[in-house]
């Protein structure tokens, strides 16, 4: 890992990849991460919009 690179979680790189088609709702961010990660990466609300709030921090 390079020095000073962000580590990003496995249910956050999940909810990157369903956002590279474009915007989705909370529900829909859910259900394609389910998909994605052929039912491996189960994401609670509050993980999801947690991890949407660190992300917006972050810019």
């Amino acid at each position: 890992m390079v020095k000073g690179s962000p580590v990003v979680s496995e249910p956050t790189y999940s909810i990157l990849a369903c956002l590279l088609d474009g915007p989705l709702h909370g529900h829909g961010v859910i259900k394609q991460t389910l998909e994605l990660s052929e039912n491996r990466v189960r994401l609670p609300v509050g993980t999801l919009y947690g991890a949407l709030d660190r992300l917006t921090a972050n810019g």
